[in-house]
Formats: C-alpha cells, sequence, structure tokens
C-alpha cells in the first residue's frame, strides 16, 4: 500500500520545555510527517515564543493552533486539530512525549483503510524529567524496538474491537474516520477515557484497531495531574453509557449541533 500523506498534531498547556524536546524528536523522523500541528489549549506567550523560534528551520510546515483558556479543553483543541489538517492520515500525540525515530514510519507500516493504530509508550521518571527539561536533550537509547518481537506479538494484540491499549498520546486513524464520528465529544469535562470514547465509536462505525508494541515507541514525560481527574468517575459513566447505546456520533463534536 503507498503511504499516504500525513499530518502530526500534538496537544500541548503551558509546558514549553517539553513541547521543545517532542519537537525535536519530531524533526529527527526517519520519515517525516508532511505537516505538524500544535494544538494548544490555551498557553500563555512562553509558549508561542518557543514555537516560533522553531518555525523558520523546521524541516516541515510546523502549524500553531491556539485556543482561549477556559479550563481543561482538550477534546475541543483536538477537534480544531483534525478540522485543520490538510493531509488524509493523522497521527496523534501529546506535547510531552519524546518521539523513537522511526515513531511516524511505524505508524505508516500498519496504516490500512478502516483501521485505528494505537501504540504504547515508557514513562520517563521524574528525575531524567527534570534532566531532560534542564537540559533540553534526551536520549532514547533504551527503547525496546524489535521488529521480530513487534511481528511475534501481532496475532496476540489485534483485536479489532477491544480498545484497551488506546491511547491519545499516540495513535493514528484517517480524517474521513474522524468525521464519521464528529470527532471527540467536547461535552467531557477534564481527564478521562475520552480517548477510548473516541476509539470505540470508531469501532461503532466499522473501523478495526490496531494494538502495537514494540513498534511506534515515544517516551513520555513525568508530570502532575492535580485537578484533571476530579470528573473521572463522570466520565466514565460517559464512557459506558457510549458502549450501551453503541454510539457512532457525538452530539458536540467537529459539528457542533452534531450529524443527523
Amino acid at each position: 500500500m503507498k503511504q499516504p500523506k500525513t499530518t502530526l498534531f500534538l496537544t500541548t498547556y503551558n509546558w514549553p520545555e517539553a513541547l521543545s524536546l517532542c519537537l525535536q524528536s519530531i524533526a529527527a523522523q526517519t520519515h517525516l510527517p508532511d505537516e505538524v500541528i500544535i494544538a494548544d489549549d490555551g498557553s500563555t506567550e512562553a509558549t508561542r515564543l518557543m514555537i516560533d523560534s522553531f518555525k523558520d528551520n523546521y524541516p516541515c510546515p510546523l502549524i500553531h493552533v491556539w485556543q482561549e483558556d477556559k479550563g481543561f479543553r482538550i477534546n475541543t483543541i483536538r477537534n480544531k486539530a483534525i478540522e485543520r489538517a490538510r493531509h488524509p492520515y493523522i497521527i496523534q500525540i501529546d506535547g510531552d512525549v519524546i518521539l523513537d525515530k522511526h515513531f511516524v514510519a511505524d505508524h505508516l507500516r500498519f496504516a490500512r483503510p478502516g483501521r485505528l493504530v494505537a501504540g504504547r509508550r515508557i514513562r520517563i521518571n521524574k528525575e531524567e524529567t527534570e534532566e531532560a527539561c534542564k537540559t533540553l536533550s534526551y536520549s532514547t537509547k533504551q527503547s525496546t524496538r524489535c521488529q521480530t518481537l513487534a511481528i511475534l506479538h501481532q496475532h496476540l494484540l489485534y483485536n479489532s474491537k477491544s480498545v484497551r491499549g488506546v491511547r491519545g498520546c499516540n495513535m493514528s486513524y484517517w480524517k474521513d474516520d474522524a468525521y464519521r464520528v464528529n470527532g471527540y465529544d467536547e461535552e467531557w469535562i477534564g481527564k478521562g477515557p475520552d480517548d477510548k470514547e473516541y476509539a470505540i465509536r470508531m469501532t461503532y462505525a466499522g473501523v478495526s484497531i490496531y494494538n502495537l508494541k514494540f513498534y511506534a515507541l515515544q517516551h513520555h514525560l513525568n508530570h502532575g495531574e492535580e485537578g484533571l481527574l476530579d470528573n473521572y468517575a463522570l466520565n466514565q459513566k460517559h464512557f459506558a453509557e457510549t458502549m450501551e447505546r453503541k454510539a457512532v456520533q457525538c452530539k458536540a463534536g467537529i459539528k457542533k449541533e452534531g450529524y443527523s
């Protein structure tokens, strides 16, 4: 299959040091995305200045999509990034991860029509995170990327309906499929399984989930989640209701009036 043109988008909020590390790792990819969108949930001037420092010499178009800070509205800024994407295939990450140099190539290797690819993450401890943000440098040499192990695990990991391994920081899918489910649900407040809720609606629309292991690796910087989990129980209930109804579309998504 010919590899599609790709938009990589990442979400960020007021952590320019982490974003710098993330952008460096994207620029070092063996297969560059065709554009990078920074989906900014209301960061201050420090983030904008850091992004501007990358733009002139970045190896692919770098686009900053910003929204006013009105609390944690990650699903809203995700939808804006999906709308802005100019290419048919979307790779979605967070702005606090550092990518293995084959990350984009790995996602594209497993891209197929009607499939969502879900990758894993490797956690970086607090001390390593602080050092990386201080020096704005981090090595991913300890990555356990292994083609043989990945192939051996595929028959165990591939599951067309399970969203257990889906994480918003490491996934890819087709823009048309995002529109088919009307994107992310913007009625959610705070953190919760919003990424899994998005993915489960895709499965109800006929999209298959393809879980990866030992491929598409990323290192996740350590950070707190103070206040972001306050509504987690309510969001879990919302997720359960989506599964019970086998809902394909959300009402408050890319199209705020929902689809017919």
